[in-house]
């Protein structure tokens, strides 16, 4: 069964999901991160944001961002729901989609983000087939 993306049993199975990936463990092996995805929605509908705590391929935590998250985290990433659905189903590389706007990185610098495309591959290569858009 699909969940809706950017929910909270979305995002504990993307946990799940990080926690059993071997190629996102070896290709985030150096990567210290905490990060902020937002998914902006037409009005009338609210905006969704998740946050991951990453370690050396570890996710020692995942959960639905707060105001305080999004303040804090290193990376915060926007992007519309058509955007995220293309980036979590594999047809959008992450870091192209950052570098040519459709994803935008509105916290955070590009050049520290840049050497860890391939884990960012790999972890949302972890969330596809997880979610889809609608309920």
């Amino acid at each position: 069964m699909d969940l809706e993306v950017f929910t909270e049993a979305w995002v504990a199975r993307c946990a799940d999901a990080i926690r059993n990936s071997a190629s996102y463990r070896e290709s985030a092996s150096t990567w210290e991160v905490d990060l902020v995805f937002v998914m902006k929605r037409k009005p009338p509908a609210t905006h969704r944001a998740v946050y991951f705590d990453l370690w050396h391929g570890e996710c020692r935590g995942a959960r639905l961002a707060t105001e305080a998250d999004c303040a804090s985290a290193r990376y915060v990433i926007e992007g519309s729901e058509d955007t995220w659905d293309q980036a979590l189903n594999g047809r959008l590389a992450p870091l192209l989609a950052v570098m040519t706007g459709r994803l935008r990185l509105t916290q955070g610098n590009l050049a520290d983000l840049a050497p860890y495309a391939l884990a960012a591959r790999d972890l949302l290569a972890a969330f596809s087939g997880i979610g889809s858009r609608e309920p």
